[in-house]
C-alpha cells in the first residue's frame, strides 16, 4: 500500500488549524502587572514581586535561598561566582547545552572541560566526567537536557569524593525529577532559566540552594559584587534575599537583578507551572505510543523511577533505517502543519566545534583564558573528540512542546510524525 502524498512534496497537511499559544497568559498576569504599576510611584523598584517570587519558588522547591537574576545565563554565571574558581581553573559540563550555560564560566575566566554524553539519555556520561578531573577541575555542571534529569547520584558521588561542589542547570527541565527528588535541589546550587521556558518571565532566572555561603555570593555577585547583609534572612525559613541591605561593593561582580515586572508574570505563571507540566507529560505519552516505534527512530531514554519535563521531546533518526535524515524529516513534519518539530538541536554541532571554541574567539586577540597570560596554552579545543556526542548529536530531532496543547493536538504531531516516517520508510524499502 502506498503512503499518501507529503504535504512538502504537494500533498494534503495532515493539520490545517493553528495551534494554540505556547504559554497561556490572562487576568492574572495583568493583575500582577497592575499591582506592579500601582506602586510604582512609591516603590519602583522596590523588589515586592520579586520577593513573592523568590519565596514562593525556594517553597516549592523545599529550599533556604532563592536568588532571583535577569536571565538563566545570568543565573549559572551568578552560580559559578559563587564557586568562585581561580582564573584557569575548570568546570566539567557538557557541549550539548545552549551557549548560555557555559558563558560564565568563560567570563569568570574559566575552563569549560566538556564530557561525552551517554547516547541513550543524551545526558553527560559520569564516568565520562570522572575521566575528566584533573588537579584544577573546580566544579560538575550537570545540564538535564531536554527535561531529563541526569543521573544525579553517580555525579553527586564523584563531586563528594573530589570535593567538587555540583551546580544544576535545569533551565530546561522545570519540575523534573531525579528519583522523586526535584531536580536544582540535589546538587549544591540550582539554576533556572525563566526565559521561555515552561514557566516564563519573558527573559528571567532563578537561583536556589541551601548553603548559604553560596546564596549570598550569588546574590552578592549579581547586584554588583555587594556584600549582603547577615541581617536579610531567617536561617531556618525558604525566603529569596531581599534587594537592599548590601554593605558596598566587596568583590568584582555583575549586575543580574529580576525586576518586579518580570516577577509579576511570573507569579502569575506559577501557579499555571503543574498544570503546564501536566499537559507536556501527556504530550509525550501520546508520542511514546508512535515515535519509537517508527523505522530507525529512538526517544531519549528517562530513567523508570525518574520523571522528565519535557520541555522538548527529543528523538535520534538512523537516517539508513528511516531512509531520511532529521533535517528531512523536520521539514516534512513542518509542512504537515506542524511547526514545533526542529532539526538537531544546535544545528548538530558540539560547542567546542563553535568559533568561540575552534577559533578562541575571546577578549581579542589574547584567546584568554584557553591560553594564559605567558602564552601557555590551557586547552586546545580542536583536540577534543567526544565519540558518542559527535556521532549521535546529527542524528536529533525534537518537538518543542507549548503548554496549551490538547490531546489532539498531541495525536495529531504523532499522526503527522508517523505519516513522514513511514512514507521515507517504505520510499527505502523500495
Amino acid at each position: 500500500m502506498t503512503s499518501a502524498k507529503l504535504a512538502i512534496d504537494g500533498g494534503a497537511p495532515l493539520r490545517s488549524q493553528p495551534f494554540g499559544p505556547k504559554w497561556i497568559f490572562g487576568d492574572e498576569e495583568r493583575r500582577h502587572l497592575m499591582e506592579v504599576m500601582d506602586n510604582a510611584t512609591d516603590g519602583w523598584r522596590s523588589g515586592f514581586k520579586v520577593r513573592a517570587f523568590g519565596d514562593a519558588f525556594a517553597t516549592l522547591h523545599g529550599a533556604k535561598y532563592a536568588v532571583a537574576t535577569t536571565t538563566g545565563t545570568g543565573a549559572i554565571h551568578a552560580a559559578v561566582a559563587a564557586v568562585n574558581p581561580e582564573p584557569g581553573d575548570e568546570v566539567i559540563t557538557t557541549p550539548t547545552t545552549d551557549i548560555g550555560s557555559v558563558l560564565g564560566i568563560i567570563l569568570h575566566n574559566a575552563i569549560p572541560v566538556f564530557a561525552d554524553w551517554d547516547p541513550e539519555t543524551l545526558n553527560t556520561d559520569p564516568a565520562d566526567i570522572e575521566r575528566r578531573i584533573t588537579p584544577r577541575t573546580r566544579a560538575i555542571l550537570a545540564v538535564h537536557l531536554y527535561g531529563n534529569p541526569c543521573d544525579m547520584g553517580p555525579i553527586l558521588e564523584i563531586g563528594r569524593a573530589h570535593n567538587l561542589p555540583v551546580i544544576e542547570d535545569c533551565s530546561q527541565a522545570h519540575l523534573a525529577e531525579y528519583r522523586g527528588q526535584l531536580v536544582g535541589t540535589i546538587g549544591d546550587i540550582g539554576c533556572f532559566s525563566l526565559g521561555g521556558k515552561t514557566l516564563t518571565t519573558d527573559q528571567g532566572g532563578m537561583i536556589i540552594t541551601n548553603d548559604e555561603p553560596l546564596a549570598r555570593r550569588a546574590m552578592g555577585f549579581s547586584r554588583k559584587g555587594s556584600e549582603m547583609d547577615s541581617a536579610l534572612r531567617s536561617s531556618l525559613a525558604p525566603t529569596s534575599f531581599r534587594r537592599g541591605g548590601t554593605k558596598g561593593y566587596a568583590f568584582l561582580g555583575d549586575f543580574h537583578p529580576m525586576t518586579d515586572l518580570h516577577a509579576a508574570v511570573g507569579l502569575a505563571q506559577f501557579d499555571r507551572w503543574q498544570e503546564a507540566t501536566r499537559v507536556r507529560r501527556m504530550t509525550a505519552a501520546i508520542l511514546d505510543e508512535v515515535v519509537p516505534h517508527l523505522p530507525g527512530f529512538k526517544i531519549q531514554k528517562v530513567h523508570p523511577e525518574d520523571r522528565s519535563a519535557y520541555y522538548t521531546y527529543a528523538y535520534t533518526v538512523d537516517e539508513a533505517q528511516a531512509g531520511v535524515s532529521s533535517e528531512q524529516f523536520s521539514a516534512a513534519v513542518q509542512a504537515e502543519g506542524i511547526p514545533d518539530c526542529y532539526p538537531p538541536y544546535i544545528q548538530g554541532r558540539p560547542l567546542y566545534r563553535y568559533p568561540i571554541f575552534a577559533e578562541e574567539d575571546t577578549y581579542g586577540q589574547s584567546r584568554y583564558p584557553f591560553v594564559d597570560e605567558q602564552g601557555n596554552r590551557r586547552i586546545d579545543y580542536s583536540k577534543v573528540h567526544l565519540p558518542h556526542i559527535e556521532r549521535e548529536l546529527p542524528k536529533t530531532g525534537f518537538i518543542l512542546f507549548r503548554n496549551s496543547y490538547t490531546e489532539q493536538d498531541a495525536k495529531d504531531i504523532a499522526a503527522a510524525m508517523r505519516k513522514v516516517a513511514l512514507h521515507y520508510a517504505e520510499q527505502a524499502a523500495q
